[in-house]
């Protein structure tokens, strides 16, 4: 994962999560040893960030045209292995809980 301006660029950037410049990113990429780099359209920013500089793994629907992928599962390289980190479901899931919680607190008679 990396930021989209340095990608964008040719760079591998920032040299540290804790940067502040990787704040100003509007957006991160996969990028590939080749300097190509892919977008994740479906993924948020934040979930994004967690993940910069490490080693990835998208599987999903690709857009050659577009240079994108829409993400079906989001893998991070741990200790020599990828780990599931982020799934369409599991966004959904966390959706469809904060939608009830959120349901929970309107009054009796909207609900």
């Amino acid at each position: 994962m990396n930021g989209l301006g340095c990608a964008s660029k040719g760079e591998m950037c920032p040299t540290d999560k804790d940067d502040p410049h990787v704040l100003m990113e509007r957006d991160f990429v996969v990028q590939t040893a080749d300097g190509n780099y892919f977008y994740i359209t479906n993924m948020d920013w934040r979930t994004k960030l967690k993940f910069v500089l490490q080693h990835v793994r998208v599987e999903g629907k690709f857009s050659d045209k577009l240079s994108a992928i829409a993400a079906d599962e989001f893998w991070v390289k741990q200790e020599g292995e990828y780990q599931l980190e982020w799934s369409l479901e599991m966004a959904r899931e966390k959706q469809r809980k904060a939608r009830l919680e959120q349901q929970r607190q309107w009054p009796q008679e909207l609900r």
